[in-house]
Protein backbone atom coordinates (compact mmCIF):
# COMPACT_ATOMS: atom_id res chain seq x y z
CA UNK A 1 0.00 0.00 0.00
CA UNK A 2 2.84 2.38 0.87
CA UNK A 3 4.53 1.55 -2.44
CA UNK A 4 1.33 2.44 -4.34
CA UNK A 5 1.06 5.68 -2.38
CA UNK A 6 4.62 6.63 -3.33
CA UNK A 7 3.83 6.03 -7.01
CA UNK A 8 0.70 8.14 -6.74
CA UNK A 9 2.77 10.95 -5.27
CA UNK A 10 5.49 10.59 -7.88
CA UNK A 11 3.18 10.42 -10.89
CA UNK A 12 2.43 14.21 -11.09
CA UNK A 13 6.15 14.98 -10.78
CA UNK A 14 7.06 12.46 -13.47
CA UNK A 15 4.35 13.87 -15.73
CA UNK A 16 5.72 17.40 -15.35
CA UNK A 17 9.26 16.19 -16.03
CA UNK A 18 8.08 14.33 -19.10
CA UNK A 19 6.29 17.40 -20.45
CA UNK A 20 9.31 19.62 -19.79
CA UNK A 21 11.72 17.15 -21.38
CA UNK A 22 9.43 16.74 -24.41
CA UNK A 23 9.15 20.50 -24.77
CA UNK A 24 12.92 20.88 -24.48
CA UNK A 25 13.40 18.15 -27.07
CA UNK A 26 11.09 19.96 -29.49
CA UNK A 27 12.96 23.23 -29.02
CA UNK A 28 16.31 21.48 -29.42
CA UNK A 29 15.13 19.77 -32.59
CA UNK A 30 13.93 23.06 -34.07
CA UNK A 31 17.08 24.87 -33.05
CA UNK A 32 19.27 22.14 -34.49
CA UNK A 33 17.58 22.60 -37.86
CA UNK A 34 17.93 26.38 -37.76
CA UNK A 35 21.54 25.90 -36.67
CA UNK A 36 22.20 24.48 -40.13
CA UNK A 37 21.47 28.01 -41.42
CA UNK A 38 23.73 29.76 -38.90
CA UNK A 39 26.34 30.50 -41.58
CA UNK A 40 24.32 30.52 -44.78
CA UNK A 41 20.62 30.53 -45.63
CA UNK A 42 18.54 31.08 -48.75
CA UNK A 43 15.21 30.45 -50.42
CA UNK A 44 14.43 29.54 -54.03
CA UNK A 45 12.01 31.19 -56.41
CA UNK A 46 10.39 27.89 -57.33
CA UNK A 47 9.02 24.86 -55.48
CA UNK A 48 10.87 21.62 -56.17
CA UNK A 49 11.18 18.00 -55.10
CA UNK A 50 14.32 17.07 -53.18
CA UNK A 51 15.94 13.89 -54.50
CA UNK A 52 18.67 14.16 -51.86
CA UNK A 53 18.46 14.30 -48.06
CA UNK A 54 14.96 13.73 -46.68
CA UNK A 55 13.88 16.77 -44.62
CA UNK A 56 13.35 16.22 -40.90
CA UNK A 57 9.58 16.30 -41.32
CA UNK A 58 9.74 13.62 -44.01
CA UNK A 59 8.28 15.85 -46.73
CA UNK A 60 10.52 15.94 -49.84
CA UNK A 61 8.64 18.88 -51.38
CA UNK A 62 10.64 22.09 -50.92
CA UNK A 63 8.61 25.27 -51.08
CA UNK A 64 9.70 28.71 -52.26
CA UNK A 65 8.68 29.75 -48.75
CA UNK A 66 11.13 27.47 -46.92
CA UNK A 67 14.44 28.62 -45.44
CA UNK A 68 17.25 26.36 -46.68
CA UNK A 69 20.91 25.74 -45.90
CA UNK A 70 23.56 25.15 -48.55
CA UNK A 71 24.13 21.69 -47.03
CA UNK A 72 20.75 20.30 -48.03
CA UNK A 73 18.85 21.03 -44.79
CA UNK A 74 15.41 22.62 -44.52
CA UNK A 75 16.08 24.96 -41.61
CA UNK A 76 12.54 26.32 -41.26
CA UNK A 77 9.39 25.56 -43.15
CA UNK A 78 7.21 28.50 -44.12
CA UNK A 79 4.70 27.65 -41.39
CA UNK A 80 7.59 27.64 -38.86
CA UNK A 81 8.49 31.18 -39.89
CA UNK A 82 4.83 32.17 -39.59
CA UNK A 83 4.17 30.26 -36.37
CA UNK A 84 3.27 33.45 -34.47
CA UNK A 85 0.35 33.95 -36.84
CA UNK A 86 -0.73 30.30 -36.82
CA UNK A 87 -0.72 30.33 -40.61
CA UNK A 88 -1.55 27.17 -42.52
CA UNK A 89 -0.98 28.84 -45.92
CA UNK A 90 2.44 28.95 -47.58
CA UNK A 91 3.06 32.63 -48.35
CA UNK A 92 6.52 32.30 -49.90
CA UNK A 93 9.77 33.88 -48.72
CA UNK A 94 11.06 37.02 -50.43
CA UNK A 95 13.74 38.06 -47.93
CA UNK A 96 15.41 36.64 -44.83
CA UNK A 97 18.02 37.68 -42.28
CA UNK A 98 19.00 35.12 -39.62
CA UNK A 99 19.65 37.26 -36.57
CA UNK A 100 19.87 34.80 -33.67
CA UNK A 101 19.85 31.02 -33.98
CA UNK A 102 19.55 30.15 -30.26
CA UNK A 103 16.49 32.37 -29.81
CA UNK A 104 15.07 31.54 -33.26
CA UNK A 105 15.04 35.13 -34.45
CA UNK A 106 14.70 35.48 -38.21
CA UNK A 107 13.58 38.67 -39.96
CA UNK A 108 11.82 38.06 -43.27
CA UNK A 109 9.18 39.07 -45.78
CA UNK A 110 6.66 36.93 -47.61
CA UNK A 111 5.84 36.75 -51.31
CA UNK A 112 2.08 36.92 -50.75
CA UNK A 113 -0.20 38.99 -48.56
CA UNK A 114 -1.65 37.40 -45.45
CA UNK A 115 -5.15 36.08 -46.33
CA UNK A 116 -6.38 37.40 -42.97
CA UNK A 117 -4.97 40.87 -43.78
CA UNK A 118 -2.67 41.01 -40.75
CA UNK A 119 0.32 41.96 -42.93
CA UNK A 120 1.29 42.43 -46.56
CA UNK A 121 4.06 41.00 -48.72
CA UNK A 122 5.81 44.36 -48.37
CA UNK A 123 5.92 44.29 -44.57
CA UNK A 124 9.00 43.28 -42.58
CA UNK A 125 8.20 40.40 -40.22
CA UNK A 126 10.11 38.38 -37.64
CA UNK A 127 9.66 35.03 -35.99
CA UNK A 128 9.15 36.96 -32.74
CA UNK A 129 5.97 38.48 -34.17
CA UNK A 130 7.25 41.84 -35.43
CA UNK A 131 5.28 43.51 -38.24
CA UNK A 132 6.81 46.70 -39.64
CA UNK A 133 4.65 48.04 -42.50
CA UNK A 134 6.33 48.79 -45.80
CA UNK A 135 5.23 52.40 -45.49
CA UNK A 136 7.26 52.80 -42.28
CA UNK A 137 10.39 51.51 -44.03
CA UNK A 138 9.88 54.13 -46.75
CA UNK A 139 8.97 57.06 -44.50
CA UNK A 140 12.35 58.81 -44.92
CA UNK A 141 11.89 58.67 -48.70
CA UNK A 142 8.52 60.44 -48.34
CA UNK A 143 6.72 57.62 -50.12
CA UNK A 144 3.20 56.69 -49.13
CA UNK A 145 1.80 53.21 -49.62
CA UNK A 146 3.32 49.78 -50.10
CA UNK A 147 6.10 49.26 -52.67
CA UNK A 148 6.93 45.65 -51.81
CA UNK A 149 10.04 44.24 -50.16
CA UNK A 150 12.71 42.15 -51.88
CA UNK A 151 15.95 42.30 -49.86
CA UNK A 152 16.43 42.85 -46.12
CA UNK A 153 19.66 43.20 -44.14
CA UNK A 154 20.10 44.51 -40.57
CA UNK A 155 23.18 46.66 -39.89
CA UNK A 156 24.70 47.36 -36.48
CA UNK A 157 25.98 45.40 -33.50
CA UNK A 158 24.14 42.12 -32.97
CA UNK A 159 23.25 43.05 -29.39
CA UNK A 160 21.62 46.29 -30.56
CA UNK A 161 19.81 44.53 -33.41
CA UNK A 162 18.32 42.01 -30.98
CA UNK A 163 17.34 44.80 -28.57
CA UNK A 164 15.61 46.64 -31.42
CA UNK A 165 13.71 43.50 -32.37
CA UNK A 166 12.59 42.98 -28.79
CA UNK A 167 11.01 46.43 -28.72
CA UNK A 168 9.67 46.30 -32.27
CA UNK A 169 8.03 42.92 -31.69
CA UNK A 170 5.91 44.42 -28.92
CA UNK A 171 4.39 47.06 -31.20
CA UNK A 172 1.14 46.38 -33.07
CA UNK A 173 1.17 47.09 -36.79
CA UNK A 174 -1.18 50.03 -36.22
CA UNK A 175 1.49 51.85 -34.18
CA UNK A 176 3.83 52.08 -37.16
CA UNK A 177 1.00 53.15 -39.49
CA UNK A 178 -0.18 55.89 -37.13
CA UNK A 179 3.37 57.17 -36.65
CA UNK A 180 5.71 55.86 -39.42
CA UNK A 181 8.59 58.06 -38.22
CA UNK A 182 8.66 56.05 -34.97
CA UNK A 183 10.68 53.43 -36.85
CA UNK A 184 13.42 55.96 -37.62
CA UNK A 185 13.46 57.06 -33.98
CA UNK A 186 13.72 53.48 -32.75
CA UNK A 187 16.43 52.53 -35.23
CA UNK A 188 18.61 55.52 -34.33
CA UNK A 189 17.99 55.00 -30.62
CA UNK A 190 19.42 51.50 -30.92
CA UNK A 191 22.16 52.46 -33.38
CA UNK A 192 20.98 50.09 -36.10
CA UNK A 193 19.74 50.36 -39.66
CA UNK A 194 17.71 48.24 -42.06
CA UNK A 195 18.98 48.04 -45.61
CA UNK A 196 16.34 46.90 -48.08
CA UNK A 197 15.11 46.97 -51.66
CA UNK A 198 11.64 47.47 -53.11
CA UNK A 199 9.85 45.65 -55.91
CA UNK A 200 9.41 48.48 -58.38
CA UNK A 201 10.39 51.95 -59.50
CA UNK A 202 9.39 54.99 -57.47
CA UNK A 203 9.92 58.22 -59.39
CA UNK A 204 8.27 60.40 -56.77
CA UNK A 205 10.71 59.67 -53.94
CA UNK A 206 11.86 62.61 -51.81
CA UNK A 207 14.88 63.72 -53.86
CA UNK A 208 15.43 61.36 -56.79
CA UNK A 209 13.94 58.20 -58.33
CA UNK A 210 14.65 54.85 -56.70
CA UNK A 211 14.63 51.53 -58.51
CA UNK A 212 14.14 47.93 -57.47
CA UNK A 213 17.86 47.34 -57.94
CA UNK A 214 18.86 50.00 -55.38
CA UNK A 215 19.86 49.21 -51.80
CA UNK A 216 18.09 51.62 -49.44
CA UNK A 217 18.52 52.77 -45.83
CA UNK A 218 15.40 52.89 -43.63
CA UNK A 219 17.07 54.93 -40.88
CA UNK A 220 18.59 57.66 -43.06
CA UNK A 221 16.49 57.66 -46.21
CA UNK A 222 19.50 57.42 -48.52
CA UNK A 223 20.48 55.10 -51.35
CA UNK A 224 23.24 52.95 -49.90
CA UNK A 225 24.15 51.60 -53.34
CA UNK A 226 22.77 51.94 -56.83
CA UNK A 227 22.43 48.81 -58.95
CA UNK A 228 25.42 50.03 -60.99
CA UNK A 229 27.57 50.18 -57.83
CA UNK A 230 26.85 46.55 -57.00
CA UNK A 231 27.64 45.05 -60.41
CA UNK A 232 30.94 45.00 -62.38
CA UNK A 233 31.48 47.86 -64.84
CA UNK A 234 31.20 45.40 -67.74
CA UNK A 235 27.54 44.83 -66.87
CA UNK A 236 25.16 47.45 -68.35
CA UNK A 237 23.57 48.11 -64.93
CA UNK A 238 22.16 51.49 -64.06
CA UNK A 239 19.47 53.83 -65.34
CA UNK A 240 19.75 56.09 -67.25
CA UNK A 241 23.45 55.93 -68.18
CA UNK A 242 24.22 52.21 -68.46
CA UNK A 243 20.79 51.08 -69.52
CA UNK A 244 19.36 48.28 -67.34
CA UNK A 245 18.23 47.80 -63.76
CA UNK A 246 18.85 44.15 -62.85
CA UNK A 247 16.86 44.35 -59.62
CA UNK A 248 17.96 43.27 -56.16
CA UNK A 249 16.28 40.09 -54.92
CA UNK A 250 18.51 39.49 -51.89
CA UNK A 251 21.46 41.08 -50.09
CA UNK A 252 23.76 40.14 -47.21
CA UNK A 253 26.91 41.70 -45.78
CA UNK A 254 28.86 41.99 -42.50
CA UNK A 255 26.78 43.70 -39.81
CA UNK A 256 29.26 46.55 -39.35
CA UNK A 257 30.42 47.18 -42.88
CA UNK A 258 29.47 48.84 -46.15
CA UNK A 259 27.95 47.43 -49.33
CA UNK A 260 31.35 46.77 -50.92
CA UNK A 261 31.68 43.59 -48.84
CA UNK A 262 28.15 42.42 -49.70
CA UNK A 263 26.73 39.46 -51.60
CA UNK A 264 23.46 39.53 -53.49
CA UNK A 265 21.21 38.11 -56.20
CA UNK A 266 19.46 39.93 -59.03
CA UNK A 267 15.96 39.62 -60.48
CA UNK A 268 17.05 39.13 -64.09
CA UNK A 269 19.98 37.36 -65.73
CA UNK A 270 22.82 38.75 -67.80
CA UNK A 271 23.99 37.02 -70.99
CA UNK A 272 27.03 39.24 -71.40
CA UNK A 273 30.33 39.08 -69.50
CA UNK A 274 30.27 38.09 -66.77
CA UNK A 275 27.12 36.08 -67.44
CA UNK A 276 24.95 35.25 -64.45
CA UNK A 277 21.42 34.12 -63.62
CA UNK A 278 18.97 35.30 -61.00
CA UNK A 279 19.89 32.19 -59.03
CA UNK A 280 23.61 32.97 -58.77
CA UNK A 281 25.07 34.65 -55.70
CA UNK A 282 27.16 37.64 -56.77
CA UNK A 283 29.87 39.49 -54.90
CA UNK A 284 29.61 43.27 -54.85
CA UNK A 285 31.46 44.64 -57.87
CA UNK A 286 33.20 41.33 -58.50
CA UNK A 287 30.95 38.92 -60.36
CA UNK A 288 29.84 35.42 -59.37
CA UNK A 289 30.55 34.05 -55.90
CA UNK A 290 28.37 30.93 -56.04
CA UNK A 291 26.51 29.39 -58.98
CA UNK A 292 22.84 28.47 -58.74
CA UNK A 293 23.53 24.79 -59.39
CA UNK A 294 26.15 24.62 -56.62
CA UNK A 295 23.73 26.23 -54.20
CA UNK A 296 20.88 23.74 -54.68
CA UNK A 297 22.91 20.65 -55.63
CA UNK A 298 22.82 19.12 -52.10
CA UNK A 299 19.04 18.77 -52.54
CA UNK A 300 19.58 17.01 -55.89
CA UNK A 301 16.67 18.70 -57.69
CA UNK A 302 15.68 17.64 -61.20
CA UNK A 303 16.18 21.22 -62.41
CA UNK A 304 19.34 23.30 -61.99
CA UNK A 305 17.78 26.74 -62.32
CA UNK A 306 15.57 27.58 -59.34
CA UNK A 307 16.43 31.22 -58.64
CA UNK A 308 17.22 32.86 -55.28
CA UNK A 309 14.75 35.03 -53.40
CA UNK A 310 16.30 35.35 -49.93
CA UNK A 311 19.91 35.29 -48.76
CA UNK A 312 21.78 35.37 -45.46
CA UNK A 313 25.53 34.93 -44.98
CA UNK A 314 27.27 35.01 -41.62
CA UNK A 315 30.59 36.86 -41.64
CA UNK A 316 33.34 36.40 -39.09
CA UNK A 317 34.05 39.21 -36.62
CA UNK A 318 37.17 40.36 -38.45
CA UNK A 319 35.18 41.24 -41.57
CA UNK A 320 33.89 44.61 -40.29
CA UNK A 321 34.78 48.24 -40.90
CA UNK A 322 32.24 50.53 -39.22
CA UNK A 323 29.46 51.32 -41.66
CA UNK A 324 27.93 54.56 -40.37
CA UNK A 325 30.71 57.07 -41.17
CA UNK A 326 31.08 55.50 -44.61
CA UNK A 327 27.38 55.73 -45.24
CA UNK A 328 27.08 59.40 -44.29
CA UNK A 329 30.28 60.37 -46.12
CA UNK A 330 29.74 58.53 -49.37
CA UNK A 331 26.03 58.24 -49.99
CA UNK A 332 25.93 61.20 -52.36
CA UNK A 333 28.22 59.67 -54.96
CA UNK A 334 26.65 56.28 -54.50
CA UNK A 335 23.27 57.79 -55.29
CA UNK A 336 24.42 59.09 -58.64
CA UNK A 337 22.91 57.21 -61.63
Amino acid sequence: MKRNTRWLLLMPLLTVLFILSSSQLAVTRTNSQLAACADFAFSTEEDFLSQGPVPADGNPIISDGDLLSRNGVVCMRNNDLLRRWDSNVDLGLDAADVLQVDQELVAFSTSLNDPQQRFTAGDLLSTWGMIIPNQALLTMFQINGDRGLDAVHFVGSLANIIAFNQVASQQPRSTWLENPSYLVTLLKRHGVDIWFSIEGTERLASTQPIYDGDLLSAAYGVIVARNANLLPVSVPAGIPLRGVDFGLDAFSAPRLSDFNTGYFSTEILNRGKPSFSDGDILQSGNGIYLKDIDLVQPFEPKADFLGVDALFIHFRTGQTSGYLPLLLKDYLWRAKP
